[in-house]
């Protein structure tokens, strides 16, 4: 047990070291493999409402908090989130100094992947109950895990091998979360035709289409339950209504939009479907605690912070 302990902590080490030379500045940094970032992040700061990619987030150095609906959950070193959907969550840096920064590795879940991996592992019987009724979860990166991680973080460094093996490395990395220790439940959440299934289905139909009007019973008809059962199961998931989270998402957007591509909050409050500016100004200051314009502002001079 002391010597596994000591080769995890040293894989820990090589994987924050090599993420520390891709990204060496503060920030989330881009990488030549689509949907896949650096962070790295040297001081701590306060909850703040933000939106959760659908990624795979393995932390080397530091740690972070996330708070979704009631629980509050922590990924300090070593350990991994993956999260299956969008979500709007209350998180922050929560373990970060100069000396000892915040450093980790996001890859986008790619559900075509996981669902063609899933269907590929063998499961054990018993293994084909339903899934748990939440879309984070969280474990601790085994060797393999980490040793995959490392190797992607060294291809980053020349863009064109990246490009080829990389995304190669991320089927491996998806193949080790599916049967690491929450890899059970995460392939029930994945199979076609199970109920988390149709409830992440609905969860995208409302993450691409933000500027529609939420309709519950139509969602629960696609899904094929009733309107009370959809609505129960969607909160279960997402901590939250349906129409509460194509709300937060949409806000969360629109301040993207203003940050990102310095659009006018009246243009971006029409982007994502918004048809009163007083409504909209009424429930982003609810929100976020200030006007969009102000905050906007505010978020521009302090820089953006991951999304994940």
């Amino acid at each position: 047990m002391r010597d596994n302990g000591h080769r995890m902590r040293s894989l820990r080490a090589e994987l924050a070291a090599a993420l520390a030379r891709v990204g060496p500045a503060e920030g989330v940094h881009p990488t030549a493999v689509d949907g896949v970032r650096v962070v790295h992040y040297a001081r701590q700061d306060r909850r703040t409402k933000r939106q959760w990619r659908a990624c795979l987030a393995i932390v080397a150095q530091g740690g972070k908090e996330v708070v979704l609906g009631p629980d509050v959950h922590r990924c300090d070193e070593g350990r991994y989130t993956a999260t299956l959907v969008p979500l709007p969550v209350v998180s922050r840096v929560a373990t970060a100094t100069p000396a000892r920064p915040l450093l980790g590795i996001l890859v986008d879940l790619d559900p075509l992947a996981l669902i063609d991996l899933a269907a590929r592992i063998d499961s054990p019987a018993g293994d084909d109950g339903e899934a748990p009724a939440r879309a984070m979860f969280m474990g601790v990166a085994d060797d393999d895990m980490l040793e995959a991680a490392i190797r992607l973080a060294t291809l980053l460094r020349v863009p064109e091998r990246a490009r080829v093996l990389g995304p190669l490395v991320c089927r491996e990395l998806f193949y080790h979360v599916l049967t690491g220790s929450e890899g059970a439940a995460i392939r029930q959440f994945v199979r076609a035709g199970s109920t988390m299934h149709r409830i992440a289905s609905a969860v995208f139909a409302l993450r691409t289409s933000l500027d529609a009007t939420v309709n519950v019973a139509a969602l629960a008809k696609d899904a094929g339950m009733s309107r009370s059962a959809f609505f129960e199961r969607f909160r279960d998931v997402t901590a939250m209504s349906p129409i509460q989270y194509q709300k937060r998402l949409r806000l969360l957007e629109a301040r993207r939009l203003m940050v990102d591509e310095d659009e006018t909050a009246e243009r971006s409050s029409l982007r994502v479907g918004y048809r009163s500016a007083s409504q909209f100004s009424r429930e982003y200051s609810r929100m976020f605690g200030a006007s969009p314009r102000r905050d906007a502002a505010t978020r521009r001079r302090r820089g953006a912070w991951p999304a994940a």
